[in-house]
This record gives C-alpha cells, sequence and structure tokens, in this order.
C-alpha cells in the first residue's frame, strides 16, 4: 500500500475497516464521518503503516467466521499497551452477539456486532462508546498525569 497525498495531511482521527461482509460498509459507518476519516484497508498488514503515520480512533473488522478475530488480535496484540487503549476495536460477525460483554473480553474488543444487526449500528455504538469512556475515564486521567509529571 502507498499513501497518498491526502491521506498524509488528514487533520481528523482514522476509523480503519476491515471488510470481507457482504454489502457496503459505508451504510453502517457514515455516522463516524463527522469525527473521523474512514478508511478502508486491503489487507490487515495494512494496519501497521496506518498505525505509524496517523492517529487511528475506531478499528472495524467485519469478518464473516468468529475464528479471523484471533488472527487480528495476534497482530493488535503487537501494538504497544498504551496505544492500543485509544482505540475502539468492534467486530462484526454472523457468529458473534451483539453487545455480548463476556465475549467482548474474551476477544480482547470494545465491542461485538451480529451482523444482523447492523441496521442499527449507530445506536449501539453509542451505547458501547458511552460505557467505554466512561470505564477508561480514570485511566486517561491517570495516564495524562503521569505524562505530564515526567515531563
Amino acid at each position: 500500500m502507498k499513501f497518498q497525498l491526502e491521506d498524509l495531511l488528514l487533520e481528523k482521527p482514522v476509523s480503519l475497516i476491515y471488510w470481507e461482509l457482504e454489502g457496503e460498509f459505508k451504510n453502517f459507518f457514515s455516522f463516524l464521518e463527522g469525527e473521523t476519516e474512514l478508511k478502508i484497508l486491503e489487507n490487515l498488514n495494512e494496519f501497521y503503516q496506518w498505525f505509524t503515520v496517523l492517529e487511528i480512533r475506531n478499528f472495524m473488522a467485519g469478518v464473516k467466521k468468529a475464528e479471523k478475530i484471533k488472527e487480528i488480535n495476534q497482530l493488535l496484540e503487537k501494538l504497544p499497551i498504551e496505544k492500543r487503549r485509544e482505540i475502539f476495536i468492534i467486530y462484526i460477525s454472523p457468529e458473534v452477539e451483539t453487545l455480548d460483554t463476556k465475549g467482548s473480553f474474551l476477544y480482547s474488543a470494545n465491542l461485538l456486532v451480529n451482523e444482523r444487526d447492523l441496521k442499527d449500528m449507530e445506536r449501539i455504538y453509542s451505547k458501547a462508546k458511552t460505557y467505554w469512556v466512561s470505564l477508561y475515564k480514570p485511566y486517561f486521567q491517570a495516564m495524562a498525569k503521569f505524562l505530564e509529571e515526567e515531563l
């Protein structure tokens, strides 16, 4: 993958999308376009190229088989943990249950969505993101204070 100049000049954070499912992903994630730029990954290895150049806010992977999630997680586990925590990770598959907290924990995700529920993606995302922000607020505050004291 070669970055285009407009990619390098992006001023907003990026929502990266890896999509194996039927249907156009933009139909389900257009609500994110105000706060982020949507970028599609042709293959999973492109994730690191984006990660090194821009701020990634969300990563969504629409996969046919839940087994693929394990493969994706192996890639994400290589990220520095403080950077990984800043990325909201969503897995979409016909083999997961929407808003399944136990499944989210097991898959190291912030949100799981069953493909049949994509029509409600904006509401599901909003609910999950609100919870995530409240859960990680103390972490981000402590990290900011730590970094401030280090400088």
